[in-house]
């Protein structure tokens, strides 16, 4: 709000040639009250959708996905969640390298042993990932990194 040059009052940019307060000529003398139409510096018409560029994902290979590669995060990176696949991929290597050393060190040396406990931490983690494959067949409303469901 522009200020009085004589008394230093708020006045509004309509006094300019009188202030109400104390009367002075031309109060808002050398303040610039000339004003921005907005509309002509943001363009709200933009005929470009950018909502259109979005392309559906398939909840079916969405699952398949993580029934078959879910152990590396694959159904994560398909619909967008970088952060969220390379967390699992992860986690998931710190538990395949627990239980390879569990299944390791309980038994003693031996090289059916050492085969085992190769194959079993990834046979758990891919029957794990194979149950939430399938529970995630049947869940509704799962969406992709954009917001768009999955068809």
């Amino acid at each position: 709000m522009p200020k009085c040059k004589y008394c230093h009052k708020n006045i509004s940019k309509f006094d300019k040639d009188r202030c109400p307060y104390c009367g002075g000529v031309n109060p808002l003398e050398g303040v610039n009250s000339v004003t921005c139409d907005i509309t002509q510096v943001i363009d709200t018409c933009d005929d470009s959708n950018t909502d259109s560029n979005f392309v559906q994902h398939s909840k079916k290979i969405n699952s398949l996905l993580l029934m078959f590669l879910g152990i590396f995060g694959v159904d994560s990176f398909y619909l967008g969640f970088i952060k969220e696949g390379l967390l699992r991929l992860f986690i998931n290597f710190i538990l395949y390298a627990g239980l390879f050393c569990l299944f390791f060190f309980v038994n003693k040396f031996s090289l059916f042993n050492l085969i085992m406990s190769l194959i079993l931490p990834f046979v758990i983690l891919f029957a794990v990932y194979f149950i939430i494959g399938i529970v995630s067949l049947f869940k509704k409303n799962k969406k992709d990194s954009n917001g768009v469901f999955l068809k």
